[in-house]
């Protein structure tokens, strides 16, 4: 025996309001959570340059700003020229690589010197760059 409804048959596209409705507020969220991520409070403006940084992606990350107090960030966290150093043979079993980000009116001796320091500690330094504009 064959049962039969008697309610009227309901549309397909009463389904997909729903279903737009998740995908636009997906998309929503995708949108503007992607500009939160931010690298660092930092402000640097890096040099140009064509070349390309390759191998580094698990380096640490030595930030020399611009200004008269020629402070110094390790991952993130201010330190001074000793502190520094006290960090740099700190993690020196763990990856031997730094990224310096320098501002590009950071004073020139502050990055020979904290290039040294990173060099005198067993460190491979790359300097970090931005590609030319078009």
């Amino acid at each position: 025996m064959k049962l039969q409804s008697n309610l009227p048959r309901q549309s397909p596209w009463i389904f997909a309001a729903p279903f737009m409705n998740a995908v636009i507020l997906l998309l929503i969220c995708f949108l503007f959570s992607s500009g939160f991520v931010a690298k660092s409070g930092i402000h640097i403006d890096s040099p140009e340059s064509t070349s390309r940084l390759t191998g580094f992606d698990r380096a640490h990350v030595i930030t020399i700003p611009s200004g008269s107090a020629a402070a110094i960030y390790f991952d993130g966290q201010p330190v001074t020229t000793d502190g520094l150093v006290a960090l740099l043979k700190e993690h020196r079993d763990g990856e031997r690589r730094a990224i310096i980000y320098h501002d590009r009116m950071a004073p020139g001796g502050r990055l020979v010197e904290v290039t040294n320091l990173a060099h005198q500690n067993g460190y491979a330094v790359a300097l970090a760059t931005v590609s030319p504009q078009q």
